[in-house]
């Protein structure tokens, strides 16, 4: 019958026949057995067409049209004539105790892969929390069996297992995720690495300023060259203008400080970017004081540095802001100064090897709504797993 070789399909079962097909409100069932065939006997090895009864089992599958589908399997016990030994016919898509399809499994899995809940997915697909759960356990990421030739490692809050933040290393190069340790601890992170034998293999590192990274790296991985992401460089001179703002905000009038609050982003933003009408109004704010007109000319001077083609044009246009920072002599940027001193050959490096961390910040953003949706991980395992799931499939 058409129906059968239809259900047959859906079922991928051979020699199917239905016996009903119940389409409820929001339940279908429907009921089915297999063709009668020779068995043999598990026991003795004889053959066997002699049926001693039948059982039926429930198998629940994938919701179809919004509606929960349950298979009633009219099983088959044997008898063998020559042993006595009953047993059930065989059917490797449904085995024998199994109560929800494999396929119905699998699709849960796909569905984790997405950022949302174990409960919402269980939702989905008409299971139990603790069955997703369970089929979650199954899943397993080992240690990546090589470094990728441009590795970055960054640092997020993830608070399980008793410690407060995590560290993701990934492949800057390719985009991908490589792996999430338990800590971000400088001990940890070498122990990490120095298992590998192939650490020649790795050629550049981009991170943040963190000079326990920078320590790990230059002991455990001497022939990388390491990369500061540009983004972190950039943040670092953003802070030490917005307390310069902050500072002369404090002195005015109320209505002018509130202003200059809300007007912050004008500041903020490059002028080259801003329209006539806001550039009017930038040089309003910034006629109130000359310390900030100074800091203002910094921050314009550090973003052209930022936007050197290349090694050599940032090395002269880095010498160039600092020596305005030295003319200025604004003490906000005493600070930053100090950090570009300290860091000034791993940030030039930037315009060598154009890497960031982007991609990375970015798997962090994700990182905090796969916490947020599972309203947080104490496993760290389990958290690991989920976030290698979602990234790399």
């Amino acid at each position: 019958m058409p129906q059968n070789n239809d259900i047959s399909k859906l079922l991928d079962l051979e020699d199917i026949e239905t016996e009903k097909i119940e389409n409820g409100i929001n339940l279908i069932k429907i009921g089915f057995h297999l063709k009668r065939r020779p068995h043999t006997c598990p026991s003795c090895g004889g053959i066997t067409e002699t049926v001693h009864d039948y059982r039926i089992q429930k198998v629940k599958d994938l919701p179809i049209q919004g509606k929960k589908l349950i298979w009633e399997y009219r099983k088959r016990r044997y008898r063998c004539p020559y042993c006595g030994k009953r047993f059930y016919e065989s059917t490797p898509q449904l085995p024998k105790w199994h109560r929800i399809t494999g396929r119905t499994a699998a699709y849960c899995i796909d569905l984790l892969k997405e950022r949302t809940s174990q409960k919402d997915v269980a939702k989905a697909i008409g299971v139990s929390a603790s069955t997703v759960n369970r089929w979650f356990g199954l899943v397993s990421y080992g240690k990546p069996k090589k470094l990728p030739e441009v590795l970055s490692i960054d640092e997020f809050k993830g608070n399980t297992d008793g410690e407060k933040f995590q560290c993701i290393l990934a492949d800057a190069k390719n985009k991908k995720v490589i792996d999430i340790l338990p800590t971000r601890k400088a001990v940890d992170i070498s122990q990490y690495l120095l298992e590998y034998r192939d650490k020649s293999r790795v050629k550049i590192v981009v991170m943040d300023m963190n000079k326990a990274y920078l320590e790990t790296m230059r002991s455990v991985l001497p022939g990388a060259e390491v990369v500061i992401d540009r983004f972190h460089v950039i943040r670092q001179c953003t802070w030490a203008f917005e307390n310069v703002r902050k500072r002369i905000q404090k002195s005015l009038p109320e209505y002018e400080r509130k202003y200059f609050k809300r007007s912050r982003k004008l500041l903020l933003s490059r002028m080259s970017c801003l329209s006539e009408e806001n550039k009017a109004a930038a040089e309003v704010m910034l006629s109130y004081s000359s310390e900030l007109t100074n800091a203002y000319l910094l921050k314009e001077y550090f973003y052209m540095f930022m936007d050197s083609k290349d090694r050599s044009e940032a090395e002269e246009r880095l010498k160039w802001f600092r020596m305005q920072a030295g003319i200025a002599k604004v003490k906000e940027f005493d600070r930053f100064l100090t950090t570009l001193n300290n860091w000034n050959k791993y940030i030039l490096n930037a315009f060598k090897y154009l890497y960031s961390n982007g991609y990375t910040e970015g798997v962090n953003n994700s990182i905090k709504v796969i916490k947020r949706t599972g309203f947080g991980y104490r496993n760290f395992e389990n958290f690991r797993k989920r976030i290698m799931l979602v990234h790399t499939g």
